[in-house]
């Protein structure tokens, strides 16, 4: 998983989903938690034009590395290499160590959900709007409680529709 989807937040959310949610639900989550990358890749646009392995290997490490330097075409594949590799090992590691151990992932979605709610926090920290918090909060209790199928695709996509329609007559 480490070599061809290369993104940690999404492997992690993946151990705590994929017994629980349908391979839509994954796709759907896997593209909303990455999409961020989209975003990334438009910035080094003309930079990255010669490869197709450093759009691959774009992440929040490797963008905040290269963000501030010039474009080096042979720095900015080092990097994204470097990184990538570095994940690899450090997955390996950890599966290689969890043989030796008594390793229990209890808690790991008490894990995930801090991780989330840093980045909302973070978030919320930095913007100071309450809107997105509190209509992402809502609209998942609506539709969870309604006992509606993927009701955190369906929130996100509820929340994601509302706040775009709010900005738009902003």
């Amino acid at each position: 998983m480490s070599i061809i989807i290369y993104s940690g937040s999404l492997q992690f959310l993946l151990i705590a989903m994929y017994q629980k949610f349908s391979l839509f639900d994954i796709f759907v989550t896997s593209f909303l938690l990455n999409f961020r990358q989209f975003f990334y890749s438009l910035t080094f646009l003309e930079r990255y034009r010669d490869s197709l392995y450093k759009i691959f290997a774009l992440t929040d490490e490797t963008f905040a590395i290269l963000s501030n330097k010039e474009s080096d075409s042979k720095f900015e594949l080092y990097v994204s290499m470097l990184n990538h590799i570095y994940w690899i090992i450090g997955t390996i590691s950890g599966v290689v160590f969890a043989q030796y151990v008594d390793f229990k992932l209890k808690g790991l979605d008490f894990i995930l959900i801090a991780l989330f709610v840093v980045i909302i926090v973070d978030d919320f920290m930095k913007t100071k709007k309450f809107f997105p918090l509190i209509l992402g909060g809502v609209s998942f209790y609506i539709f969870y409680y309604l006992g509606v199928n993927n009701s955190l695709i369906f929130s996100i996509l509820f929340a994601f529709s509302i706040i775009t329609i709010r900005n738009k007559y902003d």
